[in-house]
Protein backbone atom coordinates (compact mmCIF):
# COMPACT_ATOMS: atom_id res chain seq x y z
CA UNK A 1 0.00 0.00 0.00
CA UNK A 2 1.33 3.52 -0.91
CA UNK A 3 0.85 6.42 0.98
CA UNK A 4 -0.76 8.29 -2.09
CA UNK A 5 -3.98 9.02 -0.43
CA UNK A 6 -4.02 12.69 1.12
CA UNK A 7 -3.48 12.21 4.93
CA UNK A 8 -6.35 12.68 7.65
CA UNK A 9 -4.63 13.91 10.93
CA UNK A 10 -5.67 12.27 14.00
CA UNK A 11 -7.18 15.11 16.57
CA UNK A 12 -7.11 12.90 19.54
CA UNK A 13 -3.44 12.11 21.97
CA UNK A 14 -3.38 8.73 23.96
CA UNK A 15 -6.55 7.00 22.75
CA UNK A 16 -7.27 3.53 22.55
CA UNK A 17 -3.97 1.82 20.36
CA UNK A 18 -3.78 -0.26 17.25
CA UNK A 19 -0.52 -2.18 16.91
CA UNK A 20 -0.43 -4.04 13.51
CA UNK A 21 2.75 -6.76 13.49
CA UNK A 22 3.16 -8.70 10.27
CA UNK A 23 -0.06 -10.45 10.03
CA UNK A 24 -1.65 -8.65 12.78
CA UNK A 25 -3.40 -5.72 14.29
CA UNK A 26 -3.82 -5.04 18.27
CA UNK A 27 -6.45 -2.57 19.82
CA UNK A 28 -5.41 -0.98 22.87
CA UNK A 29 -8.18 1.23 24.78
CA UNK A 30 -7.36 3.62 27.38
CA UNK A 31 -7.02 1.53 30.23
CA UNK A 32 -4.38 -0.56 28.43
CA UNK A 33 -6.65 -3.47 27.19
CA UNK A 34 -4.70 -5.19 24.32
CA UNK A 35 -6.79 -7.17 21.90
CA UNK A 36 -6.00 -8.90 19.30
CA UNK A 37 -6.81 -7.81 15.81
CA UNK A 38 -6.27 -11.39 13.97
CA UNK A 39 -8.69 -13.65 16.54
CA UNK A 40 -10.91 -10.24 15.83
CA UNK A 41 -12.01 -9.73 19.79
CA UNK A 42 -13.22 -7.43 21.32
CA UNK A 43 -11.77 -5.18 24.06
CA UNK A 44 -14.69 -4.17 27.28
CA UNK A 45 -17.26 -1.82 26.46
CA UNK A 46 -17.07 1.63 26.36
CA UNK A 47 -20.32 3.38 27.91
CA UNK A 48 -21.07 6.56 27.05
CA UNK A 49 -23.85 8.65 26.59
CA UNK A 50 -25.55 9.95 23.09
CA UNK A 51 -22.80 13.73 22.19
CA UNK A 52 -20.39 12.68 24.42
CA UNK A 53 -16.26 11.98 22.95
CA UNK A 54 -14.59 8.70 22.44
CA UNK A 55 -11.15 9.38 22.30
CA UNK A 56 -9.55 6.33 19.93
CA UNK A 57 -5.62 5.32 18.86
CA UNK A 58 -3.13 2.91 18.54
CA UNK A 59 -0.21 1.72 16.08
CA UNK A 60 -0.65 0.42 12.63
CA UNK A 61 3.38 -0.90 11.56
CA UNK A 62 3.15 -0.94 7.48
CA UNK A 63 -0.06 1.08 6.95
CA UNK A 64 -1.38 4.10 5.53
CA UNK A 65 -4.33 4.32 6.83
CA UNK A 66 -6.76 2.40 8.76
CA UNK A 67 -10.76 2.79 8.00
CA UNK A 68 -13.48 3.12 10.69
CA UNK A 69 -17.25 2.56 10.44
CA UNK A 70 -20.01 1.59 12.79
CA UNK A 71 -22.29 -0.87 13.50
CA UNK A 72 -25.61 -1.42 15.48
CA UNK A 73 -29.56 -1.12 16.19
CA UNK A 74 -31.28 0.40 13.18
CA UNK A 75 -28.05 0.89 11.25
CA UNK A 76 -27.70 -0.57 7.97
CA UNK A 77 -26.27 -3.81 7.65
CA UNK A 78 -22.97 -2.69 6.23
CA UNK A 79 -22.26 0.28 8.53
CA UNK A 80 -21.99 3.91 9.35
CA UNK A 81 -19.03 6.42 8.59
CA UNK A 82 -18.48 7.55 12.72
CA UNK A 83 -18.15 11.08 11.05
CA UNK A 84 -20.71 11.69 8.73
CA UNK A 85 -23.38 8.52 9.15
CA UNK A 86 -23.45 8.07 5.99
CA UNK A 87 -23.28 4.16 4.78
CA UNK A 88 -20.07 2.77 3.70
CA UNK A 89 -19.76 0.85 0.92
CA UNK A 90 -16.67 -1.32 0.29
CA UNK A 91 -13.43 0.00 -2.23
CA UNK A 92 -14.42 3.11 -1.70
CA UNK A 93 -12.34 4.73 1.13
CA UNK A 94 -13.87 8.28 1.59
CA UNK A 95 -17.11 6.83 2.50
CA UNK A 96 -15.07 5.81 5.48
CA UNK A 97 -13.73 7.57 8.45
CA UNK A 98 -10.11 7.08 7.17
CA UNK A 99 -7.70 8.35 9.64
CA UNK A 100 -3.61 8.49 8.71
CA UNK A 101 -0.97 6.50 10.31
CA UNK A 102 1.90 8.39 11.32
CA UNK A 103 5.71 7.88 10.42
CA UNK A 104 5.48 6.71 13.64
CA UNK A 105 3.04 3.79 12.91
CA UNK A 106 0.54 5.61 15.71
CA UNK A 107 -2.65 7.00 14.52
CA UNK A 108 -5.47 8.63 16.57
CA UNK A 109 -8.72 9.73 16.11
CA UNK A 110 -11.56 11.52 18.63
CA UNK A 111 -14.91 10.31 17.60
CA UNK A 112 -17.61 12.55 18.19
CA UNK A 113 -20.71 10.97 18.96
CA UNK A 114 -22.85 14.25 18.70
CA UNK A 115 -21.93 14.92 15.26
CA UNK A 116 -22.32 11.51 13.64
CA UNK A 117 -24.90 13.04 11.60
CA UNK A 118 -28.25 11.25 13.11
CA UNK A 119 -29.56 10.48 16.29
CA UNK A 120 -27.84 6.77 17.72
CA UNK A 121 -30.55 5.04 19.91
CA UNK A 122 -29.59 3.73 23.36
CA UNK A 123 -27.84 0.00 22.99
CA UNK A 124 -25.26 -1.98 22.14
CA UNK A 125 -23.20 -0.70 18.91
CA UNK A 126 -19.53 -1.69 17.31
CA UNK A 127 -16.97 0.12 16.47
CA UNK A 128 -15.12 -1.14 13.22
CA UNK A 129 -10.92 -1.04 12.93
CA UNK A 130 -10.18 -2.18 9.32
CA UNK A 131 -7.28 -2.24 7.53
CA UNK A 132 -8.94 -2.08 4.16
CA UNK A 133 -12.05 -0.21 3.19
CA UNK A 134 -14.40 -2.87 3.89
CA UNK A 135 -18.07 -2.62 5.50
CA UNK A 136 -19.30 -5.43 7.49
CA UNK A 137 -20.03 -7.78 5.00
CA UNK A 138 -16.66 -8.36 3.51
CA UNK A 139 -14.39 -8.59 6.28
CA UNK A 140 -13.92 -12.23 6.15
CA UNK A 141 -10.37 -12.28 4.43
CA UNK A 142 -8.64 -8.79 5.87
CA UNK A 143 -7.43 -8.20 9.65
CA UNK A 144 -9.48 -5.83 11.60
CA UNK A 145 -10.59 -5.15 15.42
CA UNK A 146 -13.77 -4.50 16.91
CA UNK A 147 -15.14 -1.89 19.90
CA UNK A 148 -18.06 -2.59 21.44
CA UNK A 149 -19.61 0.80 22.76
CA UNK A 150 -22.91 1.25 24.89
CA UNK A 151 -25.00 4.28 24.59
CA UNK A 152 -27.09 4.85 27.82
CA UNK A 153 -30.37 6.44 28.62
CA UNK A 154 -29.79 10.87 27.51
CA UNK A 155 -30.18 12.83 30.98
CA UNK A 156 -33.05 14.88 30.26
CA UNK A 157 -33.26 18.48 31.33
CA UNK A 158 -36.99 19.35 32.38
CA UNK A 159 -37.38 23.37 33.07
CA UNK A 160 -40.11 23.91 35.57
CA UNK A 161 -41.82 27.34 35.49
CA UNK A 162 -43.45 28.11 38.71
CA UNK A 163 -46.62 30.75 38.81
CA UNK A 164 -47.98 32.28 42.05
CA UNK A 165 -51.52 30.72 41.39
CA UNK A 166 -52.21 30.28 44.87
CA UNK A 167 -51.99 31.87 48.31
CA UNK A 168 -49.79 30.44 51.44
CA UNK A 169 -51.72 29.89 54.92
CA UNK A 170 -49.68 28.96 58.06
CA UNK A 171 -52.24 27.41 60.92
CA UNK A 172 -51.61 27.48 63.83
CA UNK A 173 -53.88 26.39 67.12
CA UNK A 174 -53.94 26.20 71.12
CA UNK A 175 -53.88 23.30 71.93
CA UNK A 176 -51.65 21.99 68.97
CA UNK A 177 -52.14 18.85 67.62
CA UNK A 178 -56.35 20.04 66.60
CA UNK A 179 -57.29 18.88 63.33
CA UNK A 180 -57.36 22.00 60.40
CA UNK A 181 -60.55 21.25 57.19
CA UNK A 182 -60.47 23.68 54.66
CA UNK A 183 -63.37 24.60 52.48
CA UNK A 184 -64.36 20.93 53.65
CA UNK A 185 -62.04 18.92 52.94
CA UNK A 186 -59.44 17.58 55.97
CA UNK A 187 -55.61 19.21 55.49
CA UNK A 188 -53.81 18.32 58.25
CA UNK A 189 -53.39 19.03 61.79
CA UNK A 190 -51.32 21.78 63.70
CA UNK A 191 -48.82 23.37 63.26
CA UNK A 192 -49.84 23.33 59.51
CA UNK A 193 -48.68 25.35 56.30
CA UNK A 194 -50.38 25.00 52.88
CA UNK A 195 -49.85 26.07 49.88
CA UNK A 196 -51.74 26.46 46.30
CA UNK A 197 -54.75 28.01 47.88
CA UNK A 198 -56.58 29.44 44.93
CA UNK A 199 -57.60 33.37 45.36
CA UNK A 200 -60.73 33.95 46.63
CA UNK A 201 -63.04 33.25 49.83
CA UNK A 202 -62.64 30.17 52.70
CA UNK A 203 -63.63 28.63 55.57
CA UNK A 204 -61.12 27.37 57.99
CA UNK A 205 -62.04 25.17 60.83
CA UNK A 206 -59.87 23.34 63.60
CA UNK A 207 -61.34 20.91 65.80
CA UNK A 208 -59.94 19.21 68.97
CA UNK A 209 -61.29 16.51 71.04
CA UNK A 210 -63.06 18.59 74.23
CA UNK A 211 -62.48 21.92 72.90
CA UNK A 212 -64.97 23.76 71.28
CA UNK A 213 -64.83 24.23 67.45
CA UNK A 214 -63.08 27.38 65.82
CA UNK A 215 -64.35 28.48 62.61
CA UNK A 216 -62.31 31.26 60.70
CA UNK A 217 -63.90 33.01 57.21
CA UNK A 218 -61.11 34.99 55.14
CA UNK A 219 -59.95 36.15 51.99
CA UNK A 220 -56.62 35.13 50.10
CA UNK A 221 -54.96 36.64 46.96
CA UNK A 222 -52.50 34.68 44.62
CA UNK A 223 -48.99 34.27 46.04
CA UNK A 224 -50.32 36.03 49.21
CA UNK A 225 -49.01 34.63 52.59
CA UNK A 226 -51.69 34.77 55.63
CA UNK A 227 -51.48 33.37 59.12
CA UNK A 228 -54.22 32.17 61.43
CA UNK A 229 -54.31 31.50 65.37
CA UNK A 230 -57.50 29.29 66.44
CA UNK A 231 -57.66 29.50 69.93
CA UNK A 232 -60.28 26.77 71.35
CA UNK A 233 -61.76 26.80 74.43
CA UNK A 234 -62.19 23.32 76.96
CA UNK A 235 -65.86 22.46 76.48
CA UNK A 236 -66.34 22.76 80.21
CA UNK A 237 -64.69 26.14 80.90
CA UNK A 238 -66.84 28.55 81.92
CA UNK A 239 -67.68 31.58 79.42
CA UNK A 240 -65.63 34.54 80.06
CA UNK A 241 -68.68 36.49 80.36
CA UNK A 242 -70.40 35.17 83.76
CA UNK A 243 -68.95 35.77 87.27
CA UNK A 244 -69.29 32.56 89.37
CA UNK A 245 -69.13 34.41 93.34
CA UNK A 246 -66.30 32.61 95.82
CA UNK A 247 -67.65 30.18 98.60
CA UNK A 248 -66.40 31.18 102.44
CA UNK A 249 -65.43 28.32 103.84
CA UNK A 250 -64.23 27.96 108.08
CA UNK A 251 -59.80 27.27 108.11
CA UNK A 252 -59.02 24.31 110.56
CA UNK A 253 -60.06 24.89 113.84
CA UNK A 254 -62.00 28.13 113.40
CA UNK A 255 -66.00 28.47 113.02
CA UNK A 256 -67.79 30.36 109.84
CA UNK A 257 -68.48 33.99 111.30
CA UNK A 258 -72.34 33.33 111.20
CA UNK A 259 -71.77 30.41 113.58
CA UNK A 260 -70.27 31.79 116.08
CA UNK A 261 -72.79 34.87 115.86
CA UNK A 262 -75.65 32.55 116.68
CA UNK A 263 -73.71 30.58 119.86
CA UNK A 264 -73.40 33.81 121.39
CA UNK A 265 -76.84 34.80 120.97
CA UNK A 266 -78.05 31.42 123.05
CA UNK A 267 -75.60 31.93 125.37
CA UNK A 268 -76.88 35.66 126.23
CA UNK A 269 -80.25 34.44 126.24
CA UNK A 270 -79.21 31.81 129.07
CA UNK A 271 -77.55 34.03 130.52
CA UNK A 272 -80.29 36.63 130.67
CA UNK A 273 -82.75 33.68 131.88
CA UNK A 274 -80.86 32.82 134.94
CA UNK A 275 -80.02 36.62 136.06
CA UNK A 276 -84.24 36.86 136.07
CA UNK A 277 -85.02 34.00 137.77
CA UNK A 278 -81.93 35.32 140.72
CA UNK A 279 -83.88 38.67 140.64
CA UNK A 280 -87.13 36.92 141.36
CA UNK A 281 -85.28 34.53 144.45
CA UNK A 282 -84.15 37.30 146.10
CA UNK A 283 -87.12 39.53 146.16
CA UNK A 284 -89.42 36.36 147.88
CA UNK A 285 -86.69 36.46 150.34
CA UNK A 286 -87.13 40.53 151.50
CA UNK A 287 -91.22 39.75 152.22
Amino acid sequence: MTRSEPPIPGDHQGGPRIRLPSGGLFILIPVLIIVSLVASAAAAPIHVVFGEDIPLGGTAPGSDFIYLFLTGPNLPDGGISLAGGTPVTTGVPSSFTRVEVQTDDTWAYTWRTGSTGRILDPGTYTIYIVQEPRSRPDLDDTVFATQAVIFGQPVETVTVTVTESGGFLAVDSSPGMSVVTLDGHTAGVTPLVLSGIPAGSHTLVVTHDGYSVNRTDFVISAGESREISAVLQPLNATPSNQVTAPLTTASPGRLATPSIVAIGAVIIGILAFYYRRKIQRDSRGTE
